[in-house]
C-alpha cells in the first residue's frame, strides 16, 4: 500500500525550481565551455572579435567614463558597500539579510581567487590603464558587481514595494553591473571571454549560496519550532 503522505514528497518540485534548475545548468554549461574552449584550447576568436570592434569605439571621454564605471566594480567600492548593507540591516535587527549579505560577500571573493589560481591567464598585452596585476579569468570586476548588484536585486524582490518599481529598479541595477563589466573589456585589462564567465560564475554562485541560505535558515525553523 502506497502512504498518503508520498505525494507530499515532491511537494518542493515546483515550475520555480525547474526553470532555476533549467538557468542554473545553462550558465553552468557556458561557463565550462568557455573555461574549457576559449581559456584552456586557447580557441580566440570570440575574444578578438569582440575586442576588434570595441577598439573602433576608444575616445578619451569615454574612457574616462569607463575608468569612472570600473570603479564601482572594485573593491575600494564593494568592500565599504558591503560594510554599509549590513550596518544598515543590523540596525533595522534584520538579522537574517546581515547573515546573507555577510556570507555571499565573503564567500565570493574566496571563490574568485580559487578560479583565478586555477587558470593562470594572463592578461591583455595594451591595456588602457596602469597598474592592474593579477590573472585575468575571470573578469573580478565582471564577477564581483554581478554578485554584488545581483544580490541587492534578490533582498529588492523580497520586498514589499510595488512590481514595477522591482522591474525597473532591478533593470537599472543589471544595467549598472553590465556597464562594469565591459568597461573591463573597454579598458583592455580583460577579455570579452573573462567577462562573460565572470556573469556566469556570478550567477551560479550566487544561486548555490542564497540556496544554501535558504536550507539553512529552514532547517533552523523546524528545529526551533520542534523545540516549542
Amino acid at each position: 500500500m502506497v502512504s498518503s503522505s508520498s505525494p507530499n514528497k515532491f511537494k518542493w518540485i515546483t515550475v520555480r525550481f525547474i526553470l532555476a534548475l533549467i538557468l542554473f545548468l545553462g550558465i553552468l554549461f557556458a561557463f565550462v565551455v568557455i573555461a574549457d574552449e576559449i581559456v584552456l584550447e586557447h580557441e580566440n576568436g570570440f575574444d578578438q572579435s569582440i575586442s576588434k570592434s570595441i577598439s573602433s569605439i576608444v575616445s578619451p571621454s569615454l574612457t574616462r567614463l569607463m575608468q569612472t564605471a570600473t570603479f564601482f566594480g572594485s573593491s575600494n567600492f564593494l568592500f565599504p558597500a558591503y560594510i554599509v548593507l549590513i550596518i544598515f540591516y543590523f540596525s533595522r535587527k534584520q538579522m537574517k539579510l546581515v547573515l546573507d549579505v555577510t556570507m555571499v560577500g565573503l564567500t565570493s571573493t574566496s571563490i574568485l581567487y580559487l578560479f583565478k589560481e586555477i587558470f593562470k591567464r594572463q592578461r591583455p598585452l595594451d591595456p588602457l590603464i596602469e597598474n592592474v596585476t593579477g590573472f585575468s579569468f575571470p573578469s573580478g570586476h565582471s564577477f564581483s558587481s554581478f554578485t554584488f548588484f545581483g544580490l541587492i536585486i534578490y533582498i529588492l524582490w523580497k520586498t514589499d514595494i510595488r512590481r514595477a518599481w522591482k522591474i525597473t529598479l532591478s533593470a537599472i541595477l543589471f544595467l549598472i553591473a553590465s556597464t562594469i563589466a565591459f568597461s573591463r573589456v573597454y579598458l583592455r585589462v580583460h577579455y570579452p571571454s573573462d567577462v562573460v564567465a565572470g556573469f556566469c560564475l556570478s550567477v551560479i554562485w550566487l544561486m548555490l549560496s542564497l540556496w544554501v541560505l535558504h536550507l539553512m535558515d529552514k532547517n533552523t525553523s523546524s528545529s526551533a519550532t520542534k523545540a516549542r
